[in-house]
């Protein structure tokens, strides 16, 4: 009840917005309304009509003022000052708030505007309709995806910036210097510099948006054709039509206009021949007749009312209403795939009377009538209206329904469909698909910004703190030395409580750094430059580099718990492929694609290989490939079997590519040119083609030895008279035959003269007929009822032959039905009709004339495959629990087996049980080869439960194949010498590998007695079935039957009558199809791939290892989502898969009972599927919605399919919601993902073929969906890393710098007087201690790419946290004040308390300040940062060397100081004093060697993931095994030829050095090789990697594929294992990034500058 309920609301709610009654009723209580549109023949006169309609008109319109009384009743707001100050802050801040119409939207259909009924609903001034709401025109079709217009940027920014609370508490402290009388340091020194910091901020804000609204102004100025009459328009230039369009629609002959358009009003031309087209396409009628003409218009000048001509694979400039089109039976088809994610066209089509009278020129010149619409909302799938329509013959008004099939949505492309005309009803913002945007998107603030938000509130209670504890101690040292006269010589003079307090204050402040901010935004913008530079995430194929449109929240890249993506485009190619199928009992690869790719590996195989490395050096020495043992991983890298060669790098040439015989035009048509695609694999050795299968499908090395469409074909064409050859044929024909494609060729000479468009509303459909052009059955011809088909008898280099085949009745497809059948009448079979039948399995065997034995063995295959998968999930759970015991017992036997799937982060089982494991073994032994056997010990870890699985799945599979081997026998006989038919003798002795192959084709089909045994066959089909399905491909079954003559007459009869039926046609129709479609034999299975995009299914299992959890979103059907959840990896084989929808009985109790399964731990691994119907149902019921989410939480992953971008951005802000320390990204490519990218903390769109729509809003766009692991594991991670330790630093250095000045206070009766030189204090954030924070921030790196890669697993630090918390902060807070103490007394008994020549304010000052810079400059750049470099170095000497350089000049700069003695103090008293200069080098090294003491420690005794990782990826056969894990991800960097540095050819002229390549040397300089805005890589040229002074030895080194050269391990020698001293200094040299003494061991660094040169 509840259930139906709510769909019930939800209708009544969508049909209300039609007649404002949405806020009306909800007020009222009323939610059962029904809207009684008026009956069809109900009628009254025209002028009748008119003279209601304009005194409704008048009503609304002419009074303004109870219009706006009525909106300011519906929203409760009667008084008109607060309305005034509504509109003023909704204009100021850009929020739109939804009105409702009395009773709809009212819109004139006509073309001419001086007509009287136009003119009444439109101004008077510019001619644009009115709209009723607000008696204003209707908006334009400008759209906005900004965050910020001109009037709401400053208030919304002024709100972003104080809600950092240090600009707030800067900004109180600025107020209070400027108050007379209270500061000591000036009156504008913090107001000035805090406007200045938070102008910069708010001036990269206001670019980055300014970047947005440039790319909304791109597609606000495309182009589009509107009709104009009488030349009442606003464009300026004629809009040209596509030639093809024009010639094709001025004049037709007669057949042609009779088939496609019978002709309308036809003006007979006798002296041509010909008749002149009266149709709305014959647009030279349309200029020169009724004066009609096509004007381009931007899309942001569109008006509601305009007429816009489409064409074929335009983009819907607005939503439009249908009035005609010349597609097939009045019909056009749209793809909506950016709109609502679904990849099948939608058929839509114009009011069947609306078209009568748009059909013909005249009409759609003269028309005249009126649609009620409803009013802008966010429902895609539902839409309401009316037409009305003048009866001449009575001058009456006749009213018709209008539905969603008569309108098209902004966001969808017109595919299949020549010419539409359609009117715009609703534009720019009020679209479907701007409604379901995000209005007022929100000013996205990092996780991190909260933390130190927090941590900033901590430092001003300290400097509260430290302030009132100064100012005791000044009241106290003023009671006992000033007010009794001990110090005299202060006269007991005082300064004021306020003074003194605002002194300490000011003093203090400085504690919190002011530059905080504006310094991050510094180093937010060259992380930002990092990530566009980054050359591995930049795709050559679509030129899209890795762009950052935010630099606000890069940190969180690293902290990401939650991937929200979308399918289509984003992990989906949009492209459908038949990949496998099976025939009777045999399963085929159909790999053509990947074999036409071959055309180009076999010219480039004797030089170009998977794995290519550097040519042999000119004198004879080569370095060799690594030596890879495991060839599972060169398998799964691509490396299938071709010979490693020497002397080449890695190169992305011979990845394979699209076939060049078939061009896709989006998924709706193909164009096929020249022979099958088969006909290339001929005559060359295809033996690598089942090896390349292994890279489709993750599950593929389960199945037996699959054999590939090509063997099929060669065996077909040797045997064509074999039992299983002529079944295989008809198959193939079946193909060809059932299907709904319509062939069409196309006149484009540049594809060919003989080039076909298939076109189809559905890309299965037209996978399955492209694969039965690359098997032979070529679909040529559509005339009528005729399909005519090419085939190849003769083998494809033979003469082809066409045959005629007669399709009698197609029986469609539809949800409930999942089947489609077609009647064909055989050329050679006059007496008999054919029946074949595709569709669900389940449904088509039900239908086989032996329905038990299918019903008995699928049930049997059920039960077989349920025990695999309860093995599986047994396999899973049992290996977590031995991952929870290695761990630790006592620990996790507090916590559930389910934690780690809980909402609550926690770190990776794995990765815990081999910090374990080497920490046990460092224990016991140094020895590397044991944290070796560590390392690789993890990652058989985490592969060991895919092993173990893939051993389930054989098992399984053995089993059964023995079984069956039992069962029906061996598939062949043992000798093999015959065919079990004897018509086809073959005396394969003859040759003996013709024989071997004979043997292995044979028995891989089976013999005849198989291929007729029924029960074999369906067992086979069946098992075939779950693999395919298993594999996360769309299976379909085809079966067939023989009819006679007489038979299908009689039933043809019924089904004509149920077809034109006025009465429950749909249900008679059905029935109809039902009772032909029985008793059906078994043909096939077909298999059709939706191809996923490049490094999907492994992105996704390393999104999983690093404990983020991914949910798929998407406006596809469920059974889609679903098999690309298995495709992708989303959901295991061994998954339990819980449907929720809206016919589950007890919902409620569902969820709770799966839930309490998900915490005892007895799912190994669970998925949620729910569709949008189910999830509005939640939403109009919180308790539902709760209850959901936290299902949601805790299980593996959710799939929600047919939602709706509304309801995709409801579901991240419901999990954004329930922890706000969570961070989520969303990722999409359509327009229908704006509102969830927005949404989500981060949003990232895909630049890819669908547009920029989503790219052009997000935070970061990519090109693949892959580049997201690069982006978040190596990119995210750094800039978490380096955000936190610029943050940790920061407060470190103003904590150890300003402390000082407390503790100095002791020696100065808490006076408030400052113990540094004004200038110096004024300049030690700015010259002297910037640098250090700023490289770190930039620069760091505590891993290498390729660790991060590999180990997924250490993503946890930034998804924990583990960088930057309470804990972490304290810690450095009690390092700093550590330092400050130490260096402030041993200032002070070293030097203060026995120094004769000055112990000064000035000296005690400097020595200090000297310490400081140092003990900074060294923690920051040698001990926090890791990747220490020239960089470090060079920040070091600027800055220390800086300071002594300052010292030297500033008593020439502030001579006139009287307090701190500056112009004679250091060159005429301590600073001749060597004491002076022990004291300050004494005290910067101090506390330095106590930091290292300290940090060692804690590596030796707690290390972290990082320490472990960061020693292991220096060992070379570590960092060999991790390059191999990443090289999925990294190759493109790896192979990519770079551009000699300037600097390297400047030198190279200067010293003459020889050009050892000369042309090379032409190419780099002429134009850089590294050009990504071209993007091109080169791969032509064969440079020598090592120069020709290398002196490696291919017998000693070797070369990994990043270029890495290392020893080869058998020539490690023991003594340098077993000397101390020797690996003692070995540590230390890589530690600190010394040059190794050791020639042979050079680093790469300079054998690649030694190549560089060389390439002069």
């Amino acid at each position: 009840m509840g259930i139906a309920d709510g769909q019930r609301r939800r209708s009544s709610s969508l049909r209300t917005q039609m007649f404002n009654k949405h806020l009306y009723d909800k007020y009222r209580g009323r939610t059962d309304d029904e809207i009684e549109l008026e009956d069809i023949n109900e009628s009254k006169t025209f002028s009748g009509s008119d003279n209601n309609d304009k005194d409704d008109r008048d009503e609304t319109s002419g009074n303004y003022a109870a219009e706006e009384d009525y909106e300011m009743e519906e929203y409760g707001s009667p008084d008109v000052s607060y309305s005034i100050i509504t509109k003023i802050l909704d204009t100021i801040l850009d929020r739109r708030r939804t009105f409702h119409s009395k009773d709809g939207r009212h819109i004139p259909i006509i073309l001419d505007h001086n007509a009287i009924e136009y003119k009444q609903a439109a101004t008077k001034r510019d001619g644009h309709l009115i709209d009723e709401r607000f008696n204003k025109p209707y908006c334009d079709n400008r759209i906005t995806s900004s965050r910020y217009t001109f009037y709401s940027f400053l208030p919304r920014q002024l709100y972003a910036q104080f809600s950092k609370l240090a600009n707030t508490y800067f900004f109180i402290v600025a107020v209070l210097q400027m108050i007379p009388g209270w500061s000591t340091t000036g009156t504008y020194t913090t107001i000035i510099p805090l406007c200045v910091f938070m102008g910069i901020s708010m001036t990269r804000e206001a670019w980055d948006d300014f970047r947005r609204h440039r790319l909304d102004k791109e597609e606000n100025n495309k182009p589009v054709g509107v009709l104009v009459k009488d030349g009442n328009n606003d464009a300026q230039e004629v809009y040209t039509l596509p030639s093809s369009v024009v010639s094709s629609t001025a004049y037709l002959t007669k057949s042609a206009a009779a088939e496609n358009n019978p002709p309308l009003n036809d003006d007979r031309n006798s002296s041509q021949g010909h008749f002149l087209d009266t149709h709305f396409n014959n647009f030279e009628l349309l200029k020169n007749k009724y004066n009609v003409h096509i004007h381009q218009k931007k899309w942001e000048k569109l008006r509601v009312g305009d007429f816009v001509l489409l064409t074929q694979d335009d983009w819907v400039p607005a939503d439009l209403l249908l009035l005609t089109c010349d597609g097939e039976n009045s019909e056009c088809f749209v793809e909506t795939m950016a709109l609502d994610g679904e990849t099948n066209l939608k058929s839509k089509q114009p009011h069947p009377e609306l078209n009568k009278l748009t059909k013909a020129a005249s009409g759609l010149a003269n028309i005249n009538a009126q649609v009620t619409v409803e009013d802008p909302n966010i429902d895609l799938y539902n839409f309401e209206g009316n037409l009305e329509l003048k009866n001449h013959r009575n001058d009456t008004i006749m009213k018709y329904p209008l539905g969603p099939d008569n309108v098209i949505y902004r966001g969808s492309i017109l595919r299949n469909t020549q010419n539409v005309v359609g009117m715009v009803i609703f534009s720019g913002e009020e679209t479907k698909i701007r409604m379901n945007a995000l209005k007022n998107p929100r000013t996205k603030a990092p996780k991190l910004q909260r933390k130190i938000n927090m941590i900033i509130v901590f430092m001003v209670f300290v400097v509260a703190t430290i302030s009132l504890f100064s100012y005791l101690g000044h009241v106290l040292h003023k009671k006992k030395y000033i007010d009794q006269n001990k110090a005299w010589y202060l006269f007991q003079a005082d300064a004021g409580v306020a003074p003194t307090i605002m002194s300490f204050i000011i003093m203090y402040n400085t504690v919190i750094p002011l530059s905080l901010y504006v310094t991050m935004e510094i180093i937010k913008v060259v992380q930002s430059k990092m990530m566009e530079w980054d050359i591995d995430m930049y795709h050559a194929e679509t030129n899209t580099p890795c762009e950052s449109r935010t630099a606000t929240i890069l940190e969180e890249l690293g902290q990401v718990s939650y991937i929200f993506s979308d399918k289509t485009g984003t992990l989906t190619d949009n492209k459908m492929i038949f990949r496998k199928f099976s025939l009777c009992g045999s399963s085929w690869l159909h790999n053509v694609d990947l074999g036409n790719s071959e055309d180009n590996f076999e010219d480039n195989r004797d030089n170009t290989n998977s794995l290519r490395l550097p040519p042999k050096a000119h004198n004879g020495s080569s370095i060799d490939v690594v030596s890879i043992g495991d060839q599972n991983v060169l398998d799964r890298l691509g490396f299938s079997d071709a010979p490693i060669e020497k002397g080449h790098r890695p190169s992305l040439d011979n990845f394979p590519k699209s076939r060049n015989s078939i061009e896709y035009k989006g998924n709706s048509s193909a164009i096929y040119t020249g022979r099958p695609s088969m006909r290339s694999l001929f005559g060359k050795d295809n033996s690598h083609l089942s090896k390349q299968a292994s890279v489709i499908s993750p599950s593929e090395t389960f199945s037996e030895n699959i054999k590939s469409s090509f063997d099929l074909i060669q065996f077909i064409q040797r045997y064509p008279t074999a039992l299983f050859s002529q079944k295989a044929k008809f198959f193939f024909l079946s193909l060809a035959l059932c299907h709904s494609c319509l062939p069409k060729k196309t006149h484009n000479e540049s594809i060919g003269e003989d080039s076909i468009e298939y076109q189809s509303s559905s890309p299965d459909e037209l996978a399955l007929v492209t694969a039965a052009r690359d098997l032979g059955y070529i679909v040529l011809n559509r005339n009528a009822q005729i399909l005519t088909i090419k085939t190849f008898p003769d083998g494809f280099d033979g003469e082809a032959k066409l045959e005629n085949y007669e399709i009698l009745n197609y029986i469609d497809f539809n949800s409930q039905r999942k089947r489609m059948s077609v009647l064909v009448r055989m050329p050679n079979q006059p007496n008999q009709v054919l029946l074949i039948c595709k569709g669900a399995d389940n449904v088509i065997m039900e239908r086989l004339h032996d329905r038990e034995l299918a019903a008995k063995k699928m049930a049997d295959i059920c039960t077989s495959t349920k025990e695999r998968k309860d093995a599986e999930a047994e396999l899973v759970l049992q290996q977590r629990k031995s991952l929870e015991r290695m761990v630790d017992e006592e620990a996790m036997a507090r916590t559930s087996l389910r934690n780690s799937l809980s909402s609550v982060p926690r770190a990776s089982l794995s990765l815990q049980a081999v910090r374990k494991s080497l920490s046990m073994k460092n224990s016991r032994t140094r020895d590397p080869e044991k944290q070796i056997d560590s390392i690789d010990q993890f990652l058989e870890t985490v592969k060991k439960s895919d092993q173990e699985i893939g051993s389930v799945v054989n098992k399984s599979r053995k089993s059964l194949h023995k079984q069956q081997i039992e069962k029906y026998g061996p598939r062949i006989s043992i000798d093999g010498t015959h065919f079990p038919n004897n018509n086809v003798p073959i005396d394969t002795r003859k040759e003996g590998l013709q024989h071997d192959y004979d043997t292995e084709i044979l028995e891989h089909i089976g013999s005849d007695e198989l291929i007729l045994n029924e029960e074999y066959v369906i067992e086979r089909t069946l098992q075939a079935i779950d693999e395919f399905s298993t594999e996360g491909l769309r299976t379909l079954v085809y079966a067939y039957k023989w009819i006679d003559i007489g038979q299908y007459e009689n039933w043809n009869k019924r089904y004509h009558q149920a077809k034109t039926s006025l009465t429950d046609r749909k249900i008679k129709v059905d029935e109809a199809g039902a009772e032909i479609e029985d008793g059906l034999n078994l043909l096939g299975v077909t298999a059709i791939e939706d191809k996923l995009q490049d490094g999907v299914s492994e992105a996704i299992e390393k999104i999983r290892r690093a404990g983020i959890k991914m949910w798929m979103l998407t406006g596809d059907k469920r059974e889609t989502a679903i098999n690309i959840g298995y495709s992708c990896m989303l959901i295991k084989d061994y998954s339990t898969v819980v449907i929720l929808t809206t016919t589950d009985e007890n919902i409620i109790s569902k969820m709770n009972a799966v839930s309490q399964e998900v915490d005892s731990g007895n799912i190994a691994h669970c998925v949620v599927v729910i569709d949008g119907a189910t999830m509005a149902m939640f939403e109009g019921n919180p308790t539902y919605m709760s209850v959901f989410v936290e299902l949601c939480t805790k299980t593996d992953s959710v799939i929600c399919c047919r939602a709706s971008p509304s309801q995709k951005a409801l579901m991240v802000s419901n999990i954004r919601n329930t922890d706000p320390n969570l961070v989520t990204l969303a990722i999409g490519d359509g327009a229908n993902d704006i509102a969830m990218i927005q949404s989500a903390d981060i949003g990232v769109g895909i630049a890819g073929k669908e547009g920029l729509q989503a790219s052009r809003v997000s935070d970061y766009s990519i090109g693949q969906f892959r580049f997201l692991l690069k982006l978040l594991f190596v990119h995210g991670r750094y800039n978490y890393i380096r955000t936190s330790k610029f943050m940790l630093c920061t407060f470190y250095k103003e904590i150890t710098f300003y402390f000082t000045q407390l503790i100095y206070q002791r020696y100065t009766m808490f006076s408030g007087s400052s113990l540094y030189e004004p200038w110096s204090l004024s300049m030690f954030n700015t010259l002297f201690t910037s640098l250090p924070v700023l490289c770190i921030g930039m620069f760091e790196k505590d891993l290498k790419p390729m660790t991060l890669l590999t180990v997924p697993e250490l993503y946890s630090y930034g998804r924990l946290s583990q960088g930057f918390n309470w804990l972490i902060f304290m810690e450095w807070v009690i390092l700093a004040t550590t330092n400050s103490l130490i260096i402030t007394f041993l200032n002070v008994v070293m030097w203060g308390m026995s120094s004769l020549s000055d112990n000064t304010m000035y000296p005690l000052g400097l020595i200090n300040f000297t310490a400081i810079v140092a003990l900074i400059n060294v923690k920051s750049q040698f001990v926090e940062m890791h990747n220490r470099n020239w960089l470090a170095f060079t920040s070091v000497v600027l800055s220390c060397g800086g300071w002594l350089v300052w010292c030297c000049a500033l008593p020439i700069l502030n001579n006139t100081d009287q307090i701190y003695d500056v112009a004679y103090g250091f060159y005429n008293h301590f600073g001749k004093d060597i004491t002076f200069w022990c004291t300050s080098l004494v005290l910067a090294l101090l506390p330095i060697t106590l930091d290292i003491v300290y940090k060692t420690f804690k590596v030796m005794i707690w290390p972290s993931d990082s320490d472990i990782f960061a020693e292991l990826e220096q060992k070379s056969d570590i960092r060999k095994k991790l390059e191999l894990g990443a090289y999925s991800e990294m190759r493109q960097g790896w192979t990519w030829d770079k551009d000699p540095s300037t600097f390297t050819r400047y030198t190279d002229k200067v010293l003459s050095r020889p050009r050892t390549n000369s042309r090379a040397s032409a190419k780099t300089h002429n134009s850089s090789i590294y050009s990504m805005s071209n993007g091109n890589v080169d791969h032509s040229s064969k440079k020598n990697f090592f120069g020709n002074s290398s002196k490696k030895s291919s017998e000693r080194y070797e070369v990994l594929p990043s270029g890495k050269l290392i020893k080869r391990p058998s020539l490690k020698t023991q003594s340098s294992k077993d000397s101390i001293g020797g690996n003692i200094t070995t540590k230390l040299t890589k530690k600190l990034k010394l040059p190794s003494r050791n020639v042979e061991d050079e680093d790469v660094n300079q054998i690649i500058q030694a190549r560089l040169k060389d390439l002069e």
